[in-house]
């Protein structure tokens, strides 16, 4: 729940073996492996590329005039020497049918179902699996591209499926920007769900049963630009798409993250939940957000941090699983404000250290819900001395996490607790910065890392740790962190 209460890559390891043969030819060698690695003599080089001190080089498996399907390997070089491998490579293939096909007669059976407009690209193609040779018809026009899999001996269609890639739709969001959409298109029916399927978005309806409906866009025009706060109005489903999209490339970008459950999870999002509902949430499954009532709130899911906020909590599920109860609950919520402003820096959209700004129509001193920068101006502790310890708000979770949020803000930025400034009788060291690379990696590993039951204490030694891990010792990273947690009263 993101708040609105008045508490306010795999690492290529030494040991991988190649598994020869059959449809399990995965190679991933580093070390002594990759520099005695021959490159098997049945490849083509396809390119090379060279940049920061290592060259890749990518070859295609191929047997006979067939490249095989899925078999190519990477070569990963620095100084002129072997230092990854990574790909498929099978031995011991032999062809399981003929060739009888020709690539002309492949193509002339696609276009028989297809038409002729377009482009029509033809490779004929080996399986590892069964040896079975056959013709990738790749079928190419300015809003569609179908791909066939055409057996080059009976001329069977074997495969079809469709290739548009993302981001060929465009939609706007709830602030009125064009963003562009990865959408599943078949035949005339345009949806929210990704071409890779690791995101789908549904429409609640303004009521409260979910998932609800999936969007689809009813002009199949591949412009999503139906108007309204409310349901059915695609600006709130726009922008629940592509932050899900976004927040799932920083995680995957950044920390090598395969989604929420680090599984390939599907990131399912609701949008028009409820009628004027001012909040977003995340329930184990999904993230939900509710129209705001269009005073005090616009559509929750017009907020990147917002939504990225609430798929950090199914991080937190799927790693610490912290409590939502007191100090693990406030470090759960701050885990979440953390990631939620840093992709914000991530996808360069307006940074800054408020939580919920873009969400929220009050014109006040103070916008959005908490201010990681100054965690006062929302009316947060910015000191554990300020901890609160009552009921409310399952024991403050929003309101304490302003604590750790001024940690994180500290190592990232560096300088003093804000609260001084404002006569806070708390004192504590000047923290020297980090920057944001340092500081997101030093929290995601320490917070991922945490029992369940954790408390800020120990909150602080994990990150101190992770930073030593990392960086070292006597590294300034290590300092700072102490530090960070120092100023804000955690020993």
């Amino acid at each position: 729940m993101l708040v609105i209460l008045t508490l306010c890559t795999t690492v290529l390891g030494a040991s991988a073996q190649e598994n020869n043969g059959g449809s399990d030819g995965f190679v991933a060698f580093s070390g002594e492996q990759a520099h005695q690695y021959d490159v098997p003599g049945d490849v083509r080089e396809v390119w090379r590329s060279s940049g920061n001190g290592v060259t890749q080089t990518r070859y295609q498996q191929y047997v006979g005039d067939a490249a095989v399907y899925g078999g190519q390997i990477t070569v990963l070089s620095r100084d002129g020497q072997q230092a990854a491998v990574v790909g498929n490579h099978y031995s011991n293939l032999s062809p399981s049918n003929q060739v009888k096909l020709s690539r002309a007669g492949a193509r002339e059976k696609v276009q028989r179902e297809r038409g002729k407009s377009g482009k029509f690209i033809t490779t004929l193609y080996i399986n590892p699996k069964n040896g079975v040779r056959f013709y990738e018809v790749d079928s190419q026009r300015s809003d569609s591209r179908k791909v066939f899999h055409i057996n080059a001996q009976t001329g069977a269609k074997i495969r079809e499926y469709d290739n548009l890639q993302e981001n060929t739709e465009s939609g706007t969001g709830v602030k009125g920007d064009t963003k562009p959409l990865d959408v599943t298109v078949s035949g005339a029916s345009h949806r929210l769900i990704s071409t890779d399927g690791r995101q789908a978005t549904y429409d609640a309806g303004n009521t409260k049963k979910l998932p609800g409906t999936l969007f689809v866009d009813p002009n199949s025009d591949g412009v999503w630009n139906l108007a309204g706060r409310t349901s059915p109005g695609q600006p709130a489903g726009v922008d629940a798409h592509y932050y899900a999209n976004l927040t799932d490339d920083f995680y995957r970008n950044v920390f090598s993250r395969n989604s929420l459950d680090n599984k390939g999870m599907q990131m399912v999002s609701t949008a028009h939940y409820g009628r004027n509902y001012n909040n977003a949430f995340w329930n184990g499954s999904q993230m939900t957000y509710g129209d705001g009532d269009g005073t005090t709130f616009i559509e929750f899911s017009g907020g990147l941090d917002v939504a990225t906020h609430e798929f950090t909590h199914g991080v937190t599920e799927f790693t610490s699983d912290l409590v939502y109860q007191g100090e693990s609950g406030a470090l759960n919520e701050s885990f979440s404000d953390m990631m939620g402003n840093s992709i914000e820096f991530y996808a360069n959209k307006n940074p800054d250290w408020l939580i919920g700004e873009d969400i929220y129509l009050a014109k006040d001193a103070a916008p959005g819900f908490r201010n990681m920068a100054d965690p006062a101006e929302d009316g947060d502790p910015d000191h554990y001395s300020e901890l609160y310890t009552g009921k409310q708000d399952s024991g403050g979770v929003h309101s304490n996490s302003g604590i750790p949020n001024h940690a994180y803000y500290l190592l990232v930025n560096g300088g003093r607790n804000a609260g001084e400034a404002r006569g806070h009788a708390h004192t504590g060291p000047v923290v020297t910065k980090v920057g944001l690379d340092a500081a997101e990696h030093i929290f995601y590993d320490g917070f991922t890392s945490l029992p369940s039951t954790a408390t800020m204490s120990q909150a602080r030694a994990a990150t101190v740790k992770a930073a030593i891990t990392r960086y070292g010792a006597g590294s300034q990273q290590a300092i700072s962190t102490a530090a960070a947690w120092e100023a804000v009263g955690v020993r």
